[in-house]
Order: structure tokens, then C-alpha cells, then sequence
């Protein structure tokens, strides 16, 4: 038997088992598109001492990358996990033999006028 040190390595250094494999996806590049998300999982990292989870979303689309998601997919995220008693393998399963759900992704500015990534339901 031979040991794929290579694929080993990439599993154990990803955060989530959706990102192996993938390039990272930019916010920047989803702009103005339609995207339908078919599968989803969570990381965590810490940053400056403080633990941060997020989505990691793939899109139907872009069938060789990931998309980290912000506040809103993460909140999305946790609903559909919620949905299925927190169990979020089982929830993105379904999500995807469900053939995934429909988003448009654009900007909008806040009152404050800082940018603002909105997604709207298709």
C-alpha cells in the first residue's frame, strides 16, 4: 500500500475538509454574480487571541474553489446546521442533494458609509 503523504498533508493543514484541495475564492470576484451554495462547513481560527469561526461554502459554480463566508452566511450556516439538530455534515448533504441554494452577492454602503456585502435570496 502506498501512503499519499501529499494528500495527507493537505487534509491535515486545511481548517475545514472543504478547503482541501481548493483555492480560496474572493469576495471581489462574486460581485454582480449569481451563486448557488451546495455545501457548507465551519473553521476557526484565532486571531490576536480571540477565536473567530466562519463558513466555508462551496459554490456549484466554482466546483474547484471555496468561499469563506462573513456574518450573514455564517448566521445562514448555523440555521440550516440548526435545522438538522446541528448536525452540520447531514445538513450540507442534504443542502447539496437538494441541488443547493440560489444567492446574488453585490455592495451596498451602510448609513456610516462603509462597504457592505449583501446576499439576496434568488
Amino acid at each position: 500500500m502506498a501512503i499519499n503523504f501529499r494528500k495527507i498533508a493537505q487534509d491535515e493543514l486545511s481548517l475545514s475538509p472543504l478547503m482541501a484541495g481548493r483555492e480560496q475564492i474572493k469576495t471581489e470576484e462574486l460581485i454582480g454574480q449569481v451563486i448557488t451554495i451546495t455545501d457548507f462547513d465551519f473553521a476557526t481560527i484565532t486571531d490576536k487571541g480571540e477565536q473567530k469561526t466562519f463558513p466555508v461554502l462551496l459554490l456549484a459554480e466554482y466546483p474547484d474553489r471555496y468561499y469563506n463566508g462573513g456574518a450573514l452566511l455564517n448566521k445562514l450556516c448555523e440555521a440550516w446546521a440548526a435545522a438538522a439538530d446541528g448536525d452540520i455534515e447531514s445538513a450540507s448533504a442534504e443542502l447539496r442533494q437538494s441541488g443547493g441554494v440560489k444567492f446574488k452577492v453585490s455592495t451596498t454602503k451602510t448609513k456610516s458609509g462603509n462597504n457592505l456585502t449583501s446576499i439576496d435570496l434568488v
